[in-house]
């Protein structure tokens, strides 16, 4: 997997330390569904969530409000591969940051459409303009990057492929980033 960005890297910091080398030593999600990744499906199996917070497999805790564990919950989902666990919490979540990960999930199961719904649902969002900022114009909008996915995901392992799939990367660490920012 690509390394974390710096911002990324700071609010993950305040992850227990198994949930962060799960997710730093996760494959990259591809365009589509997959793939799994066995060390943090386990670290997530079995999570609960409180009013204080997001109770880990292993015994941890990250201290948050329930909302935020939700968020951050439904985004570990998607990085473990387990589209199904990502939307059952966050078609659950009715905020933006919620409808952001839904959107994410139905463009990775393939329904590009309601993925463009649920994008839609989010309006504008700090993570969209720093999206922007990224990289060389690969995520100008989610609509656009929808499209771009849809195309991309017929042609795996070209040159378009894997530019949508860094960008679904820096797409992903923005997002928990901002739901793991106090």
């Amino acid at each position: 997997m690509p390394q974390l960005d710096s911002l990324a890297c700071l609010e993950l910091a305040g992850l227990p330390a198994k949930l962060a080398e799960a997710i730093t030593a996760a494959e990259m999600p591809r365009i589509g569904e997959g793939p799994y990744v066995k060390p943090l499906t386990e670290l997530l199996t079995g999570a609960k969530i409180s009013d204080s917070g997001l109770f880990l497999a292993c015994g941890e805790t990250v201290e948050m409000p329930k909302s935020q564990a939700s968020l951050c919950l439904s985004g570990l989902w998607l990085l473990a591969g387990d589209l199904d666990r990502s939307h059952s919490l966050s078609q659950e979540l009715p905020c933006r940051d919620g409808s952001f990960w839904h959107g994410i999930m139905h463009r990775r199961e393939g329904d590009f459409g309601n993925a463009k719904y649920w994008f839609r649902k989010v309006g504008p969002h700090p993570v969209f303009d720093r999206l922007s900022d990224w990289g060389e114009g690969e995520y100008e909008n989610p609509f656009d990057f929808v499209d771009e996915c849809r195309h991309a995901e017929k042609n795996r392992g070209g040159e378009a492929y894997q530019r949508c799939l860094l960008a679904q990367w820096a797409e992903w660490q923005a997002l928990m980033a901002h739901c793991l920012a106090p």
